[in-house]
């Protein structure tokens, strides 16, 4: 995984990096205010995972989703790993079928705007939505992010317009520009993750997978031994 430090002053450099590339963001400075002046006191909870909390937020009107690191023994590690998803949405920022997101402020408070979709169980997807997944996939790989959890419905979204919103990139691996083995194997194992993903979702399973769609299929090889598993 990506895991450059994520010092104070690197933190604050995801909040406002970019601050004015997409002008339906927030102000930063106006939403790190807002956060350390007690805005959480009226957010909502909407979710706990092993990571960490999510809530919902309303700020000058704006519907937001504010992610939030676990404490306890582990919170640095949650806390870097808050980072990383920060670090992965400023890289998809403008990309659509994602959050945009308003920045990671004070190490803390991981800021996204609130989607209008409903959950991917909810409805009966058509193949321009997996067209349009597809299409959103390759995009985030092509931007040197692998999500790594797309076979979890629950991460899919169908926005009223029928087309994918992708959500958490709390697992997502950051390909490194630099010389970095590893970090580029890993990279290239999710990414087939997420392909694999896409054929699981669009098949129900791996049989019966069109002529034009299997050359998408490729088991990696922790899917293979996890399968080898299931099978005793």
């Amino acid at each position: 995984m990506d895991d450059a430090p994520a010092d104070r002053s690197s933190r604050d450099a995801v909040a406002s990096a970019n601050a004015h590339a997409d002008g339906d963001r927030l102000d930063p400075e106006r939403v790190r205010n807002a956060l350390r002046a007690g805005a959480m006191e009226s957010a909502r909870p909407l979710a706990r995972g092993n990571q960490g909390w999510v809530f919902g937020l309303s700020i000058d009107g704006r519907r937001l989703i504010v992610k939030t690191p676990a404490g306890g023994v582990a919170s640095a590690v949650h806390r870097r790993a808050l980072a990383r998803e920060a670090r992965a949405y400023a890289r998809l920022q403008g990309l659509s079928g994602f959050a945009t997101c308003h920045g990671l402020f004070d190490g803390r408070w991981l800021v996204l705007d609130e989607l209008v979709a409903r959950p991917y169980r909810e409805v009966e997807p058509d193949d321009g939505f997996f067209d349009g997944l597809l299409q959103t996939i390759r995009a985030m790989h092509a931007r040197g992010v692998a999500h790594g959890d797309l076979k979890r419905k629950s991460n899919l979204l169908v926005g009223d317009d029928g087309r994918p919103r992708i959500v958490d990139l709390g697992t997502a691996v950051l390909r490194r520009d630099r010389f970095a083995p590893l970090n580029h194997a890993l990279f290239r194992t999710l990414a087939q993750t997420d392909l694999n993903a896409w054929v699981k979702l669009k098949y129900g399973g791996y049989e019966g997978i069109d002529e034009a769609d299997r050359h998408l299929f490729r088991p990696t090889w922790p899917e293979r031994i996890a399968r080898r598993f299931r099978r005793r």
